[in-house]
């Protein structure tokens, strides 16, 4: 619990003035501040030699599970363990960016690019990006799940951004019985939360892949306030069904930004957006800083 809130503490804290004025930073009459949304990409670009780093963190309680009182003594699941990751990437041009993500979920580890084919920014409320990854289980040993997408946005005004996600992953049936199989040894639910549970039979159990479209949008709320929401059906190939999801509530500071989150799994790459999400319900957040 310690380690979590003093990174919490260390990450949120104010930083200094060449971070606060970070001259790639939107305006604030633009609602597509971040590079992300809870989980889903966003088309918002990386000024070129600019870099971005993200720490996610989603609590390992359940938070549909006890009462109030059994809610308040794990301080709302602040008690317990959690899936925690950290993602650096570079602009390698305004335009492409390259980066790499780790979360301790299977020990997954993602490799990603995306290029931002066009650009919103002016009279042009539309963007439009390409995006491809390569991620796997236990440090990318094992459980190879390589992904292909696109992501469109649509912004009206200063208030609301909103995204299309359509994303092919594949090799999501093979990862799905190696991450039941190895399991999470600290918390035996974490596959259930991540859609990892092994599914031999049914009739997608042919399929190697799975396609799914994440929908989201950011609404601003206050100057610097926005609410959040993403959920991503999976459309077909293997194991479709239940949807994961995301809300947050956001504080945009310009150099950094601080989101609580709500979840319904612990997944935050594609292919762990395409395990699906679950009844349960998580706690956490995500904090970004660009330099």
């Amino acid at each position: 619990m310690r380690p979590a809130l003093l990174s919490l503490f260390l990450l949120a804290a104010p930083v200094t003035a060449a971070f606060a004025q970070d001259p790639t930073s939107p305006s604030s009459a633009d609602p597509q501040i971040e590079l992300n949304l809870v989980n889903l990409p966003t088309t918002r670009s990386l000024a070129a030699h600019k870099s971005y780093a993200r720490f996610t963190h989603r609590f390992a309680r359940d938070l549909g599970i006890g009462d109030f009182g059994d809610l308040a003594s794990d301080l709302f699941s602040l008690d317990n363990g959690a899936v925690i990751g950290l993602e650096y990437r570079f602009g390698i041009t305004s335009g492409l960016q390259a980066g790499i993500y780790r979360n301790t979920l299977n020990k997954t580890l993602q490799v990603f690019g995306r290029w931002d084919a066009i650009q919103q920014g002016g009279a042009l409320p539309i963007g439009v990006s390409a995006l491809g990854s390569i991620e796997g289980l236990d440090n990318l040993e094992e459980g190879h799940q390589p992904a292909v997408g696109a992501v469109l946005s649509f912004t009206k005004g200063r208030a609301i951004a909103l995204y299309a996600s359509p994303i092919f992953v594949d090799g999501t049936r093979e990862a799905e019985l190696i991450g039941g199989a190895t399991g999470e040894h600290e918390h035996d639910h974490f596959a259930t939360a991540a859609g990892v549970t092994p599914q031999e039979d049914g009739d997608q159990s042919h399929h190697d892949g799975t396609f799914f479209v994440g929908l989201g949008t950011r609404l601003r709320v206050l100057p610097s306030m926005f609410l959040v929401g993403e959920i991503s059906p999976r459309l077909a190939g293997h194991d479709p069904g239940q949807a994961g999801w995301g809300v947050s509530i956001e504080k945009w500071t310009g150099g950094h930004t601080l989101a609580l989150t709500l979840t319904n799994f612990h997944g935050t790459t594609p292919g762990q957006i395409a395990g699906g999400g679950t009844d349960a319900l998580y706690l956490g957040f995500n904090i970004t800083r660009r330099f």
